[in-house]
């Protein structure tokens, strides 16, 4: 492998994980909205703000489809910056509902997606910065066994995704240079 390899394996592999990341924006958007109208919260102003996020997440995520069906892909910092922005709107959705809220599971298919579109790198990254809020929002709201667990549950989950990321990085590269490969002659 070329060292030109090496600097564009990462953005080569952001594509196939394009779709991985709209679809599971738009399932953190629906059972975002699902938790909303399940357990409403029994003040407007907050359940205005909560319903606001998500609805911001599936305008932007509108945006982000729009490149997919136009058959373009979608920019790897706009990616990345969607992502943040997931992980951003969860943790001030707990916040406004004082740390112990069900919404806490938001955090995993978004992590999940992150995890098997983008590098690992990326996925230490946004996995820490992850479990490093909801820590801080969640500390203090929730005994600590729980925090534990939910922290090893978000951990065990980027992990997953992360191993998922190397098994079908390994699987194109084997098919690209089987493609690469001329077909010996049997004779």
């Amino acid at each position: 492998m070329s060292s030109n390899d090496v600097r564009t394996e990462p953005k080569a592999d952001l594509g196939p994980g394009q779709i991985v990341i709209v679809t599971a924006r738009w399932l953190l958007i629906g059972v975002g909205l699902l938790l909303l109208t399940v357990a409403p919260t029994s003040d407007v102003n907050e359940l205005r703000l909560q319903l606001s996020l998500i609805l911001l997440l599936g305008l932007g995520n509108f945006f982000l489809q729009a490149y997919l069906l136009k058959r373009r892909a979608i920019p790897a910092w706009l990616t990345y910056a969607a992502t943040a922005a997931d992980l951003t709107v969860i943790t001030v959705l707990l916040l406004s509902q004082g740390g112990d809220s069900p919404m806490y599971v938001l955090y995993f298919p978004a992590l999940l997606a992150l995890s098997v579109a983008f590098a690992p790198a990326f996925t230490v990254l946004f996995a820490a910065s992850t479990m490093f809020a909801y820590a801080a929002v969640a500390g203090g709201h929730v005994p600590d066994a729980i925090l534990a667990t939910r922290q090893l549950m978000l951990a065990g989950t980027a992990f997953c995704g992360g191993v998922y990321w190397y098994v079908e990085r390994d699987r194109r590269r084997r098919l690209r240079h089987a493609s690469a490969t001329p077909e010996r002659s049997l004779s």
